[in-house]
């Protein structure tokens, strides 16, 4: 699709349905119950993370929308019109000799992607913290249920220790819960949506240079011009220096 602002219809269709079913397992009880379920407050800390590293991707999704719409616009700023200009400087540079661009590419790949690394880096580290809470709950539990096998007959010290033991497997259950949907399902749909924009968009420049410029320039014609207006053939070299 060729549509400047698809990233960002991408994102908000995906976001607006998460937030439905956060809006509702909180009209439940459910995010309360998780709240107070878990006393290792594993769960807070991760719903902290997550809402600064969503506020993260969800800037870079409007980045990455507005590089697209300047690209599909031929505007001459942008990390498109950027690399146009150093290809033409890399043509002009071998005199006329055949240009790969494939170094150029992988760096502008790299420079793109460099940003969003870190949002599935963050996803997993959310996983592993669930599963850390399901170790965490599930070792309070099994110690409050040695407790309960020493403790006998005595029926008042038996009702405490299994409210240890309900307690550990809330934590168990709950941690894993909140990390698997805030790590695993949501910021991951982030990254990939991110990642997929991030191909997309490569393609698409790449593509244009290869199809449009690099056989404009090698042939010295005019038409050969970087999106936006700044040369990259020999007329409209000056204009992009």
């Amino acid at each position: 699709m060729n549509h400047p602002n698809i990233l960002f219809y991408k994102w908000l269709i995906g976001n607006s349905f998460a937030f439905l079913v956060v809006y509702i397992a909180w009209l439940q009880g459910w995010i309360a119950l998780i709240v107070e379920s878990d006393a290792s407050y594993l769960s807070l800390v991760m719903g902290v993370i997550f809402i600064i590293f969503w506020l993260f991707s969800s800037y870079h999704v409007v980045q990455l929308n507005r590089e697209t719409g300047r690209f599909l616009d031929h505007s001459s700023s942008g990390i498109a019109a950027e690399y146009f200009i150093k290809l033409r400087e890399k043509i002009r540079n071998y005199a006329g000799v055949p240009v790969d661009q494939t170094l150029l590419a992988t760096m502008l790949r790299a420079r793109m992607m460099l940003p969003i690394q870190i949002i599935q880096f963050v996803a997993n580290t959310l996983i592993l913290l669930g599963l850390i809470g399901t170790v965490v709950g599930f070792v309070i539990a099994v110690s409050g249920l040695g407790d309960a096998i020493a403790g006998g007959d005595n029926a008042e010290r038996i009702k405490d220790v299994l409210g240890q033991i309900v307690n550990g497997m809330g934590i168990a259950l709950f941690t894993t819960l909140v990390g698997s949907v805030l790590g695993g399902l949501w910021l991951q749909i982030h990254y990939q949506m991110l990642q997929n924009a991030v191909t997309a968009l490569m393609v698409r420049i790449v593509e244009h240079a290869e199809v449009a410029l690099i056989p404009a320039f090698a042939t010295g014609s005019k038409s050969a011009q970087v999106h936006g207006g700044a040369g990259i053939g020999p007329a409209g070299a000056d204009a992009a220096s």
